[in-house]
């Protein structure tokens, strides 16, 4: 065999090898690809599982509300309302002396009916969906500072932009969550809410002046990872903040619909 012969037995043998490490390396990146793509997949379904207990949870949370809300407005409200008629009722035929005490019990009755009322509003799905956030909120502050159970303010900054009313709903729920929290557990004095709507996000900030929590000790209850799973399922960005006997910080960042999409 001459040199010629032998250098085209190489240059076959080269190439075999270079075909055989491309064929391989292309079926190892089909393989790859196509792992990735069973990964992604997998994942996406996961995801859009976990999407769909949530929906269904609040759906069924919603819907528990809603049916709260007619009870308080159909039955105790009935009820409330039958008991203040009946002592108007009663008013002329008391004598004097007993008029400024049937007065006082009309006057926290009226008081009861208006915040069974006010609370069946913002218990109704329904009815936050047609007042709005903004509005709901300021109801729900007022409603805390006719209780005295602490001074409550809202602050609005920048240009208000329509939100998704399904949205509207659980971004209510998260600050509702917090709301009750810092009422029962916070010992707070002091409570303010600062809508800053910005050019594409809607940034909620829930600030109280109670005795906070050590972040570190904390357990994850019930409350916080209903917060949590509500702002996921809406794609907004959810932080809570505290040191012990500094107050609790809650920070919701809402990407508004269009400009999530163009991401």
């Amino acid at each position: 065999m001459d040199t010629g012969d032998t250098t085209v037995i190489i240059l076959i043998t080269t190439l075999m090898v270079i075909l055989l490490v491309v064929v391989i390396i292309v079926i190892f990146s089909i393989f790859q690809n196509r792992k990735m793509k069973f990964l992604l997949e997998k994942r996406a379904d996961e995801v859009r599982f976990e999407e769909e207990i949530i929906k269904s949870q609040l759906e069924t949370q919603e819907q528990t509300l809603q049916n709260i809300s007619w009870e308080l407005h159909d039955n105790v409200g009935q009820l409330l309302s039958v008991a203040k008629m009946q002592l108007n009722m009663l008013q002329p035929n008391v004598a004097n002396g007993q008029k400024s005490i049937l007065d006082d019990t009309g006057d926290i009755i009226s008081k009861s009916l208006q915040e069974i009322r006010t609370l069946s509003k913002l218990l109704n799905p329904e009815t936050v969906k047609n007042m709005g956030l903004q509005e709901a909120i300021e109801l729900e502050l007022q409603r805390f500072n006719r209780m005295n159970f602490l001074n409550a303010r809202i602050e609005i900054t920048g240009t208000p932009k329509p939100i998704d009313q399904k949205d509207e709903i659980i971004l209510f729920r998260i600050l509702q969550e917090f709301l009750s929290n810092s009422i029962k557990h916070a010992k707070a004095k002091s409570l303010k809410v600062h809508l800053n709507f910005q050019p594409e996000n809607l940034v909620i900030t829930a600030q109280d002046s109670g005795v906070g929590f050590d972040q570190y000790e904390i357990k994850k209850g019930s409350g916080l990872l209903n917060m949590q799973s509500r702002a996921k399922l809406i794609r907004t960005g959810f932080s809570l903040k505290s040191k012990k006997d500094q107050g609790v910080t809650l920070i919701l960042t809402y990407p508004y619909k269009e400009v999530y999409e163009k991401i």
